[in-house]
């Protein structure tokens, strides 16, 4: 017993030595769409997870919220080096992690969380030193894809019209002439039966804000999916949803 009790005061006495020395770091966090702006609430927040790289130890979680940023600073105007990108107002979350040693983290971003069918994943691993703040812009991590919401409507003769509303990653308008126009951009319509490919469907920018739509007839009866991607050539950006839709018999 006295063993057990010395053994136990030892493990103790450690583990508060090491939380003694521990020293509160902060580490600004972001998320930036592929050739556009900061992901944050208006596209329902990412979440962040901040691990040790090698154990996998969670240090901190938490939601990257706020604004945007400036459309000026970030898609107008060239970025020279050394610029700040970001204001108080820029979506970010600041990790605080209790570290006593430099240590290698991982820094994992899952979002946006209020269109789950364009969850993406994106990480990237930092070192961190002890009392040595990472503020200002912070991490910026980049994640791809297009925010598309799609649906069909089935009229009589088997006519399809098929739609799409979408946008940047970070929720950021498409429109013609704007920072964003929708002729950079492929919106197509895979259909399926019996997970067999049975045709594409090019749709047209048919406005005013992100909306795509088209129209094709169908003569087989049975259940179908609509596969709807938007593709950007010059960046290789993609986004996908799925529509399901249901072609009755005469």
């Amino acid at each position: 017993m006295k063993l057990h009790r010395l053994l136990t005061t030892i493990i103790l006495a450690l583990a508060l030595s090491s939380t003694a020395f521990a020293t509160e770091t902060n580490v600004m966090v972001r998320a930036k769409a592929i050739d556009a702006k900061f992901i944050g609430s208006s596209v329902g927040g990412v979440k962040v997870v901040v691990e040790d790289a090698e154990t996998g130890e969670v240090l901190d979680q938490g939601w990257i919220n706020g604004d945007t940023g400036s459309t000026t600073t970030l898609i107008k105007e060239p970025v020279s080096r050394g610029q700040q990108l970001t204001d108080d107002k820029t979506a970010g979350f600041v990790a605080k992690v209790d570290i006593s040693s430099p240590r290698l983290l991982r820094f994992k971003l899952i979002g946006p969380y209020g269109y789950r069918q364009a969850l993406q994943e994106a990480s990237v691993t930092s070192w961190v030193i002890p009392g040595k703040d990472m503020l200002g812009d912070g991490i910026i991590i980049n994640m791809p894809g297009f925010i598309v919401d799609a649906w069909t409507r089935v009229l009589e003769g088997g006519q399809v019209d098929i739609y799409t509303k979408a946008t940047m990653l970070c929720g950021c308008p498409i429109y013609p002439d704007g920072p964003w126009d929708p002729s950079n951009y492929e919106a197509t319509a895979i259909l399926m039966q019996n997970e067999k490919k049975v045709g594409d469907v090019k749709l047209a920018f048919t406005g005013p804000v992100g909306m795509f739509s088209a129209s094709t007839t169908i003569k087989k009866p049975g259940h179908y999916k609509a596969i709807v991607y938007l593709y950007d050539k010059k960046t290789g950006n993609v986004g996908v949803d799925r529509t399901m839709f249901e072609i009755n018999s005469n």
